[in-house]
């Protein structure tokens, strides 16, 4: 899952990348792109079970609706 990063402060940080701006969704998506195709196999295996798991739970989910009191 998450990567366990210590910036130069040597506080704990949570991310594993970098946050790069982009202009455009286009850009975006590109970079993401790129990033997939360099993934190897393993790595694409594990985010493709990781995502079958929470699309199982999110079908199980059951979602009841309850009235505010306000």
């Amino acid at each position: 899952m998450w990567k366990k990063i210590y910036d130069t402060n040597s506080e704990l940080s949570i991310l594993n990348e970098e946050f790069i701006p982009y202009s455009r969704q286009e850009e975006y998506e590109t970079a993401r792109r790129r990033e997939a195709i360099l993934m190897s196999d393993e790595e694409k295996f594990r985010m493709f079970c990781r995502m079958m798991r929470i699309g199982k739970m999110h079908a199980s989910a059951k979602i009841t609706h309850k009235k505010l009191v306000e």
